[in-house]
């Protein structure tokens, strides 16, 4: 049986390897917003109203997120809007 951090790890690379999280494909009416993580630690966030996944860290923080998606972000005190 594998560790919690083999999970991880396995979903780390998958993500990097099937999706590119800097701008995520957009259907062509969809309206995006620019969302930045304020902490440095590395989360990986599904978006409540697209389903995406968008992984942010300290060496991104800055993504485009589904403005359905951002909205639920925008509550924590972890992003904030940018424009």
């Amino acid at each position: 049986m594998g560790c919690c951090g083999q999970g991880r790890a396995a979903l780390r690379q998958a993500m990097n390897t099937t999706a590119a999280p800097v701008r995520p494909a957009a259907g062509p009416s969809e309206r995006r917003v620019v969302v930045h993580y304020r902490a440095s630690a590395p989360v990986v966030v599904r978006g409540v109203a697209s389903g995406r996944l968008y992984e942010f860290d300290a060496s991104q923080p800055t993504l485009y997120v589904a403005e359905g998606d951002a909205a639920a972000l925008l509550r924590s005190r972890w992003f904030e809007r940018r424009d």
